[in-house]
């Protein structure tokens, strides 16, 4: 069986999004139908794009976890194993828990992996950013010793105090960045604003200006002209490159 994200109208016209196991579209559709619900769209939620242009775009904003989401998943799917139940019905039940639907239709997603045969580590691989390389290697170690409660378990541990280590570096890093976006306000406020009043003074006096007061003049002249465009462009870039980070093949190669 696989897992479909849906898309469907309810009895009073409301849009409802979903995901449902079953072997095919047909099934799905039918199965909302009997639940009283109109199918709009039923997808595949581990549909990947052949073109790699296409792919390269869909990995940028395919669904991720926090490290927190990431600990309490490994958490959970530990305990479940650990107390004797297989693989997919513990991924099946932890789907169900979820309150996020993102999460259910990843473990979902994973689950049906298992279900064709699959190992649990190469099921991981089909969301590279929400468990990493890291992850899904120490999985496989587990289920190739025989003890995947145990490894989960030391990887919740992991996750964990990786999670306790970035709030540390988090809260020493506030201070600085507010120093530092106080600095470029203050500055871009100056370049702005300030600045242009002193250059008509400048203008009324018809006199030499040296090179350095040259230089701020024509700086506040850009700031003027393109800060705005700068803004969203750094802000455009810095999410970009933030999400091709997140990509684990691209992040290999930058470092």
């Amino acid at each position: 069986m696989a897992a479909f994200e849906y898309l469907a109208l309810n009895a009073r016209g409301r849009e409802e999004k979903g995901v449902l196991e079953a072997d095919g579209v047909r099934q799905v559709r039918q199965l909302l139908r009997d639940r009283g619900l109109t199918p709009l769209s039923v997808n595949p939620t581990s549909r990947i794009e052949k073109r790699s242009g296409v792919a390269l775009i869909r990995n940028l904003f395919r669904p991720s976890l926090s490290v927190t989401e990431r600990a309490l998943i490994t958490r959970q799917l530990a305990t479940l194993i650990g107390a004797a139940l297989p693989v997919e019905e513990a991924l099946l039940a932890v789907s169900r828990q979820s309150e996020k639907s993102t999460i259910e239709s990843m473990m979902l997603t994973v689950r049906a992996k298992v279900l064709e045969g699959f190992s649990l580590a190469n099921s991981l691989a089909e969301y590279p950013k929400a468990f990493p390389s890291l992850h899904r290697a120490t999985v496989a170690a587990g289920e190739t010793s025989g003890h995947l409660d145990l490894v989960l378990s030391r990887l919740a541990d992991f996750s964990e105090s990786q999670q306790e280590s970035a709030a540390r570096v988090k809260q020493a890093l506030i201070y600085p960045l507010i120093l530092f976006i106080l600095t470029i306000a203050i500055l871009a406020g100056l370049l702005g604003y300030v600045v242009p009043d002193i250059v008509e003074v400048f203008a009324e006096s018809d006199q030499e200006l040296p090179w350095l007061t040259t230089g701020v003049i024509k700086a506040s002249d850009f700031v003027v002209a393109y800060g705005l465009l700068i803004l969203v462009g750094f802000i455009i870039v810095s999410f970009l490159f933030q999400r091709l980070l997140a990509m684990p093949d691209v992040r290999l190669r930058w470092h």
